[in-house]
């Protein structure tokens, strides 16, 4: 069986198909995005408002070093833009004669996988992951993707140990202050209610749909979870 989490924008992904991964995998590399402006109309010596007659590279098209962005042909001469750069096509700008590169340099800082199983496809968008058993259920709201080891905590007064909790999602009807507080300080990675989630909380929050759902997921008592906010979905699996 298999789950899908959709990839995090502005950073690049470092597993491979047929990786098997676990929560200490390194899962993304960390990117910030920075803007570079390529004069065209001023390198090929031409107007401005030409510059698309001469361009190789549209916005939104991808581009790696050396790959050719406009190039001027005459009888004898032959006049090419390559870029320095790996990024994207951002802008072209005719009243100025430039295109904007949107490239990425690399923070040299890794998040690891929030999520267990063998990786069997990976595209820009999407990444899908073998597992033993999964039901899906929809979110009523997240606030990002995440994941990881689930702890059920069904009774709001009862004891919570860090020895349970650390490194964990909760999975609670409810998450009152005072639980929320000390959830945190022994370790919680992040909270997925049936009813509103916890406030002013900086940890990951996922609240279910319906109760109904809220029930059926209580009974599987599956040790892991993922939530994909673009879909609005959460997984729970083996």
């Amino acid at each position: 069986m298999n789950i899908s989490i959709s990839t995090p924008t502005d950073t690049k992904c470092i597993l491979k198909v047929g990786q098997k991964v676990d929560f200490n995998t390194p899962f993304i590399e960390d990117y910030q995005s920075e803007d570079i402006i390529i004069s065209i109309a001023k390198k090929l010596q031409i107007p401005s408002d030409k510059i698309f007659k001469y361009l190789k590279k549209f916005v939104g098209d991808p581009i790696q070093k050396g790959d050719i962005i406009a190039e001027r042909k005459s009888l004898i001469s032959k006049n090419v833009i390559l870029s320095d750069y790996n990024g994207v096509i951002k802008e072209i700008n005719h009243y100025e004669g430039t295109v904007n590169i949107s490239i990425y340099k690399s923070k040299n800082t890794f998040t690891n996988a929030y999520f267990k199983g063998e990786i069997v496809e990976l595209t820009k968008e999407r990444i899908k992951i073998k597992v033993t058993e999964a039901k899906d259920f929809q979110l009523k709201q997240a606030s990002t993707n995440f994941g990881g080891e689930t702890i059920f905590f069904k009774d709001p007064y009862g004891p919570i140990f860090a020895s349970q909790a650390a490194n964990k999602i909760m999975i609670a009807e409810v998450v009152d202050v005072y639980l929320k507080t000390k959830a945190e300080a022994l370790g919680i990675r992040g909270f997925v209610t049936m009813r509103v989630p916890p406030q002013n909380s900086d940890l990951p929050e996922a609240q279910i749909k319906t109760i109904e759902d809220f029930k059926q997921i209580l009974k599987l008592n599956l040790p892991y979870c993922l939530i994909d906010k673009q879909y609005s979905k959460i997984y729970f699996y083996r």
